[in-house]
């Protein structure tokens, strides 16, 4: 709360308290202003095509050893050792970001990322495999982590995030 007090000393002209008042008018302006700004603050995260990005790329990084992490909008590279214990350079390109959301109330949010990845300049493969089933040479670790060259992501609306499974 802002309380003003207005004195006047013996000799002094009436005019010094309507600067005053301007002044306090400005502080309160002011004041009202940071409020309102503050109320409206961050908003809680939604499942959109940005938080899907975000947490893609959190998720990689998100990977036991990977390293020197850098995300350039729909580009990212970093370091990982490979078997041998030799640093591999790797490169993710997200080609598409999709979101929808199922009809009706209580629907499940879905996440839907086509990327591309190499691994020292070798593009990562998918191939149909003999039962038609597809097939890669995308590491396990990236696997385990929910990631692939195409991968789903479900918004959990409780804790306003993306889960990778």
């Amino acid at each position: 709360m802002l309380h003003i007090v207005e004195t006047r000393q013996p000799g002094r002209s009436a005019a010094r308290p309507r600067a005053a008042g301007r002044l306090v008018g400005g502080v309160l302006l002011s004041l009202a202003l940071v409020g309102a700004i503050t109320a409206c603050g961050p908003s809680e995260p939604q499942p959109d095509v940005d938080t899907l990005r975000a947490s893609f790329i959190a998720q990689i990084e998100s990977i036991d050893l990977v390293a020197d992490l850098e995300a350039d909008g729909d580009d990212v590279r970093f370091v990982r050792p490979d078997g041998s214990g030799e640093d591999v350079e790797w490169r993710v390109r997200i080609d598409s970001l999709d979101v929808e959301s199922g009809g009706g109330e209580g629907a499940q949010v879905l996440g839907h990322v086509l990327s591309a990845w190499t691994a020292n300049g070798r593009p990562i493969s998918v191939w149909q495999g003999p039962t038609g089933r597809p097939m890669t040479d995308m590491p396990h670790w990236v696997l385990d982590a929910g990631l692939a060259t195409e991968c789903l992501a479900l918004w959990d609306e409780e804790a306003k995030a993306w889960g990778w499974t």
